[in-house]
């Protein structure tokens, strides 16, 4: 159960960071118990803002810590320069003496922009007790109705001008959740707070049943990490703008949005009333069967992003061929390991980089794994192939096999070999070994695995000159009824494009590689 305290309470949210140096201190960061945005919980400091405010600090080799405080005191913390920054805090003109503050920062109040390097938005509505929700019918400040209620606000807020200027029946509190006390014991009627912040609130205080948000919403602005003019930490003016720039970064890159929807579920959930289906052809170690289960790279890959997303999921194995059809169906949502080909568009979303790797050669943000293509051999016929370009190997009359339904890479295709086709990779090695073909392309990293699986891997080699290399992708499928799937593909990429920046995904490649090893 989360402890929204009031009192001082100071939870070191980073102990120490790699590089970082000993002899500075800890940024100490101000905060009011905001959640989800900034709260503890079981003794532990969380919350949006933490988080993204941690991963920056860490990225500049700040150590932080978090103390807790209502906003009152925090202020005048500020202005004694006993901390070095306030968080979820709105830019006021008469706070330019205490706070930095960017030049897009300060222009909001008049322009009305969000400003790249702004923290969060908050949305402000009316909060109600429920037994007064029917008979509230104000349609602005002027109304004449509002003279009736009674408003309990918080200490040092800013609200908006309209808020402040209107002439209302105000009652001041100490801090959100005592107004919502007082509005449960019928002291006053409403209180002004932001949406998600007081619904956390009247959940945490067991007034869920008492206390309602009404719309439409009041107004909204944006707030921020503002550094302290006051504090004496090194160079602080510049850690902010460093601060500020890095936010922007983490805005444009999706890495925001990821750890908001971390903690906010987005609607778009709610609607998913079934697993969404992945479906894919065995393709160790990228995708393959370990009893019931389906593990491997991309396995490990979508574990660790649908988790994220909190999106229920699962993984289905099928020769390549019944795969397909399932996509062209509408029968599954996405489908793990395929490339890009035109024909494909009709079935598949593909995002715009991926189309163009075809034609510029640059590998896609958004691709699950690079494979590199290599015709395999058997080893005892290795030094009679000679292999110097596929029309060559047409004229010497040399047998090669391949997939059904695979796509390969356009001039392989135009070569127009004559050979076997096989439903999968296990019937195309062993065609190999029992002489069927001479030689058989695959991706090589599939093949080696799919050569000690077999117990080949000293019968079976591969011609050292690669054939192609293209990038393999988990495009989503266009004919499925799955619910915005088209908002879930966005944040299954977003969350892709992140593992690969952070290094989570090759520590999940590494991981699954060294378990396929261990287990021959």
């Amino acid at each position: 159960m989360r402890t929204l305290k009031l009192a001082v309470v100071s939870f070191l949210v980073a102990a120490s960071f790699v590089n970082a140096d000993d002899t500075k201190r800890k940024f100490i960061i101000a905060a009011e118990a905001w959640p989800p945005m900034e709260y503890i919980e079981d003794g532990e400091t969380k919350g949006i803002n933490v988080e993204v405010i941690t991963r920056i600090m860490k990225r500049l080799d700040v150590s932080v810590e978090f103390q807790f405080y209502p906003f009152t005191r925090s202020w005048m913390m500020a202005e004694k320069g006993k901390v070095d920054a306030i968080s979820s805090i709105s830019y006021q003109p008469n706070r330019e003496a205490i706070l930095f503050y960017t030049e897009a920062q300060k222009a909001f109040l008049s322009t009305g922009k969000i400003p790249e390097n702004y923290l969060w938005n908050a949305e402000y509505a009316w909060f109600i007790h429920r037994r007064n929700a029917p008979s509230f019918h104000s349609k602005g400040y002027d109304d004449l109705s509002f003279k009736d209620y009674n408003i309990g606000i918080v200490k040092s807020y800013s609200y908006n001008k309209e808020f402040r200027d209107a002439d209302l029946k105000r009652k001041t509190f100490p801090s959100a959740d005592s107004a919502f006390q007082a509005m449960a014991e019928g002291l006053i009627d409403l209180v002004p707070m932001e949406v998600t912040v007081g619904e956390h609130m009247i959940m945490e205080l067991g007034l869920a049943g008492k206390i309602s948000c009404l719309e439409p919403n009041l107004f909204s602005k944006p707030y921020y990490l503002a550094f302290t003019q006051t504090s004496d930490y090194p160079d602080i003016e510049n850690l902010s703008k460093r601060f500020h720039e890095e936010l922007s970064l983490m805005r444009a890159s999706g890495e925001y949005a990821s750890i908001y929807e971390s903690y906010i579920r987005p609607q778009y959930v709610d609607k998913i009333t079934r697993p969404l289906v992945f479906v894919c052809e065995e393709w160790a170690p990228l995708e393959y069967m370990d009893g019931k289960d389906v593990i491997g790279v991309d396995a490990s890959v979508v574990k660790y992003i649908m988790t994220r997303l909190g999106i229920p999921y699962k993984i289905e194995i099928y020769p390549w061929s019944r795969a397909w059809m399932m996509a062209e169906k509408g029968k599954v949502e996405a489908v793990l390991s395929v490339s890009y080909k035109d024909t494909r568009e009709e079935v598949l979303f593909y995002t715009e980089d991926q189309r163009q790797f075809g034609k510029t050669g640059k590998t896609p943000e958004h691709y699950l794994w690079m494979s590199e293509y290599v015709f395999f051999v058997m080893k005892k016929s290795a030094n009679d192939i000679v292999f110097t370009s596929y029309n060559q190997l047409k004229k010497d009359g040399v047998k090669i096999g391949r997939n059904r339904d695979y796509s390969y890479n356009p001039e392989f295709l135009a070569a127009e070999f004559v050979g076997p086709v096989y439903a999968n990779t296990d019937a195309g090695i062993f065609a190999l070994v029992n002489g069927e073909i001479d030689l058989y392309p695959m991706d090589k990293t599939v093949g080696v695995a799919v050569l000690k699986k077999l117990g080949l891997q000293n019968s079976v080699s591969w011609l050292p000159q690669p054939l192609f290399s293209k990038p393999y992708l988990s495009p989503f499928c266009r004919k499925s009824k799955f619910p915005e799937l088209e908002k879930i593909m966005n944040a299954f990429y977003r969350e892709l494009r992140i593992m690969r920046s952070d290094g989570t995904y090759d520590k999940i490649y590494h991981a699954s590689i060294e378990a396929i090893e261990e287990s021959k």
